[in-house]
């Protein structure tokens, strides 16, 4: 997406606060003058939704009330002290991608989507799942009908089905989900979609494997998804939401990765972002009952920093609690660029091994998460927020990466102001307030 350079936007435009009207106009005429179909600059429904809710008179009043911190960095404690093993290998998880980013899928759109959902279901059916919308592993997605009256479709999502054991809890289902499709041909160049989403879908595939191979097989039913049409505002998550194969109600958790094979930015991060625990906080007990695996991360925010960028959107609305997992967004995002050869296969097994190990402890856990609707603020959100920061400027320093002043002014408020909650311990409501639109102006213009 381009970039708004919010250092050239007059002093009075800034006080008035039409940074946002801006940022719009200068994306807007950045993808005119680059002929990029607008569905490449919007990812999912609300892609533009923070840049609509961010509020420049908020980076004022942090210049304002900044509270600086000089001292050391203070001591925050991970999200899981436990090492989580190795569920899931790099050697697992690299043929997947290079497969559905292979030149046969032409960026799975079209023809080569169907080839990709025939791919994910013939690897499910392999390891033994059962079909999950009936006798049937393809859920068809209609718009309209054909001359002959027969349903018009043009998407088809595909699902699997790993029965639970115990008697009572069987009916419930965990549902672990990614989108296979991508952009396909534009403009007559393929987008390969390595990240965006074989990574998901690779996750996707190995879980169902590792589940179907455990010795002890899980109490709870675990459902496996490929949605289709994600790129099309999230068509393919939302059919199956309005006809699920199985009551939403019995869905006691959906777990969805989108892009886990890069990092934000480019950054040398071990980190994956973990979304939605705000409204099942016993969720990050069931992590830290798993544990991280070695040299990755996770960084835990709540899924207003975002709005709606992936097929979490649906079941949130539906108050089903979830999961979303992401990396975050890097400069080969959307681009030609996006290919199985830039995809950080080692950190990809770890995070596929965590959400693994993650669904089966959630499966065999007595109780089920429950939803919440007011989440509490989380000091852990500030501690993702001051490793980003921190990383960002100790970049630029080296000369790695080059920050506008705004930006620059912007990063060193948010990683002085993190530090400080941290040393205090506490984060308070308007504090958290911050903290969402310092994080979005920084989404909106450093990566």
């Amino acid at each position: 997406p381009a970039r708004c350079s919010v250092e050239r936007l007059s002093a009075e435009a800034i006080a008035s606060g039409s940074l946002v009207q801006a940022c719009h106009i200068e994306r807007e005429e950045s993808r005119m003058k680059s002929n990029t179909p607008a569905r490449e600059v919007v990812k999912g429904p609300l892609r533009l939704a923070a840049i609509r809710t961010l509020c420049f008179s908020v980076m004022l009043s942090a210049g304002a009330s900044s509270t600086a911190y000089s001292g050391d960095r203070p001591p925050a404690p991970p999200l899981a002290q436990r090492i989580c093993p190795l569920a899931i290998s790099a050697d697992q998880v690299r043929p997947h991608i290079e497969y559905l980013a292979g030149p046969h899928c032409e960026g799975r759109d079209g023809e080569g989507a169907i080839i990709a959902a025939d791919y994910v279901a013939q690897t499910l059916r392999d390891a033994g799942l059962q079909p999950l919308f009936g006798s049937d592993y393809f859920q068809p997605i209609p718009d309209g009908a054909q001359p002959d009256g027969t349903p018009k479709i043009i998407g088809r999502n595909v699902g699997a089905l790993w029965p639970g054991t115990d008697p009572q809890l069987k009916d419930e289902v965990i549902l672990v989900a990614s989108h296979y499709d991508h952009l396909g041909l534009r403009r007559g160049v393929i987008h390969p979609g390595a990240d965006d989403n074989a990574s998901g879908v690779a996750m996707l595939l190995e879980t169902a494997r590792y589940v179907s191979q455990l010795p002890i097989k899980p109490r709870r039913s675990i459902a496996f998804v490929g949605f289709d049409m994600e790129e099309e505002l999230l068509y393919g998550s939302r059919w199956f939401v309005s006809h699920p194969p199985v009551p939403l109600s019995r869905i006691k958790l959906m777990v969805v990765a989108d892009m886990i094979g890069r990092s934000l930015g480019d950054l040398p991060l071990p980190l994956v972002f973990m979304l939605g625990s705000e409204h099942a906080p016993e969720l990050r007990t069931r992590v830290a009952e798993v544990g991280v695996p070695r040299d990755l991360e996770v960084g835990r925010l709540g899924v207003d920093f975002i709005g709606t960028r992936s097929d979490y959107g649906p079941f949130r609305d539906h108050q089903v609690p979830f999961l979303f997992f992401s990396t975050g967004e890097h400069p080969d995002y959307h681009t030609p660029r996006d290919t199985p050869d830039r995809i950080e296969y080692d950190k990809l097994a770890r995070i596929s091994s965590l959400i693994a190990q993650l669904i089966v402890q959630v499966a065999n856990s007595p109780s089920a998460p429950q939803w919440e609707g007011s989440p509490q603020p989380d000091l852990e959100e500030a501690h993702t927020l001051e490793r980003i920061t921190e990383l960002m400027l100790a970049e630029e320093a080296r000369g790695h990466r080059q920050l506008s002043t705004t930006t620059r002014f912007i990063a060193s408020q948010t990683l002085a102001k993190t530090r400080y909650m941290q040393q205090r311990g506490t984060l308070s409501a308007a504090e958290r307030v911050w903290l969402m639109r310092s994080a979005q102006f920084l989404l909106i213009n450093a990566f």
